[in-house]
C-alpha cells in the first residue's frame, strides 16, 4: 500500500504581509513629535552653553598667554578690544569686545594702543565673537600686563578688588550659563559661571 503524503500535509495559514498599519504609523509619529518637543530645546541649550564655554576658554588662554609673554620678554604686552576692521584697538574705555581682541607687544607710544611706529608688534588677532555671544568688560578697552605679570591699568583700583572684569553670555542665556572672567591685581585670571543677566 502506497501512502499518499499529500493527504497528510497540514494546510498553510494564509500569509500576512508585514508592515505598519495606519494606526501604528500615527502613534509612532505622535511619540516622535513628543520626544522632539522635549529634546530639541534642551539640545539647543547644550549647543549654546558649549559655545559659551569654548569662547570663554579661548579668551582666558589669550589673557594668560599675554601675561606669560610679558614675563618672558620683560616687556609690556596688551590685549585690547579690536575695532571693526580688527586692525587696531577700539579705544581705552570701550566695553564691547564683540569684534574679538588683539594681543600685541605694547612697548612704545600710547599704552593700550597699537603704535607700530613706536615699536609695538602684533602677537595675535582673534576671530570675532560670533554665534549670538556677547563679550563685555567693565569699561576697559584693554588689559596691559607689565613684565611682572600684573596689569598696569589697575593702578587706580583699590587692593583686594578686581582689576578687570569681563562678562560672556549668549543672547538667549538661561540659568547659570554666564561666564565671568576676572583679572585680579596680580594678573591672575579667574573664570566662573554665574546667573545670566
Amino acid at each position: 500500500m502506497v501512502c499518499d503524503m499529500r493527504k497528510h500535509r497540514r494546510p498553510h495559514p494564509p500569509s500576512r504581509t508585514s508592515g505598519f498599519t495606519l494606526l501604528e504609523l500615527m502613534a509612532t509619529i505622535a511619540v516622535l513629535g513628543v520626544l522632539l518637543a522635549i529634546g530639541v530645546p534642551s539640545f539647543q541649550d547644550t549647543i549654546r552653553n558649549n559655545a559659551t564655554a569654548a569662547q570663554a576658554n579661548e579668551f582666558v588662554v589669550a589673557l594668560n598667554t599675554a601675561r606669560s609673554e610679558a614675563r618672558k620678554r620683560g616687556l609690556p604686552v596688551a590685549v585690547c578690544a579690536a575695532n571693526s576692521a580688527q586692525a587696531d584697538c577700539d579705544g581705552a574705555t570701550t566695553s564691547d569686545w564683540a569684534n574679538g581682541w588683539i594681543m600685541f607687544l605694547d612697548q612704545g607710544g600710547t599704552a593700550g594702543a597699537v603704535d607700530t611706529g613706536s615699536g609695538d608688534s602684533l602677537l595675535q588677532v582673534s576671530r570675532r565673537v560670533t554665534g549670538g555671544l556677547q563679550l563685555t568688560s567693565n569699561n576697559l578697552g584693554f588689559v596691559r600686563f607689565a613684565p611682572s605679570g600684573a596689569p598696569t591699568n589697575a593702578a587706580a583700583i583699590p587692593i583686594g578688588t578686581a582689576a578687570v572684569t569681563f562678562g560672556l553670555q549668549h543672547q538667549d542665556c538661561s540659568g547659570t550659563n554666564r561666564r565671568v572672567i576676572v583679572i585680579d591685581r596680580t594678573g591672575r585670571v579667574n573664570l566662573t559661571k554665574t546667573t545670566c543677566t
